[in-house]
């Protein structure tokens, strides 16, 4: 008869352990959007990318897999790599893009 109660405290600490570190994980969580991106990303890219195309940079032209500017920018950005848009949209020359890295 012993062990029953044992077993059963057993398991409740074990369901309460997993219920903890499952509400300890999901607080860095991001959700998924499968919907349309944000204007203002898309915005930012487009200016991004025209400009580099202005000054002549070959960051400004299609990625050798066919992706737009465009595309790897908005991509990379929502994927939380900062890309220093505002940095880049100030320089007059490809040669102070180095700058913005």
């Amino acid at each position: 008869m012993s062990r029953a109660p044992m077993a059963l405290v057993r398991m409740l600490a074990l369901a309460g352990a997993i219920a903890s570190a499952a509400c300890a994980a999901g607080t860095d969580v991001k959700p998924v959007s499968d919907g349309p991106r944000p204007p203002d990303s898309q915005q930012q890219c487009a200016s991004f990318c025209q400009h580099l195309r202005a000054l002549g940079c070959p960051e400004g032209a299609p990625l050798p897999g066919g992706a737009s500017c465009e595309k790897f920018c908005v991509d990379t950005q929502e994927a939380g790599h900062d890309l220093r848009i505002a940095c880049v949209l100030g320089i007059q020359s490809c040669a102070e893009l180095s700058r913005c890295r």
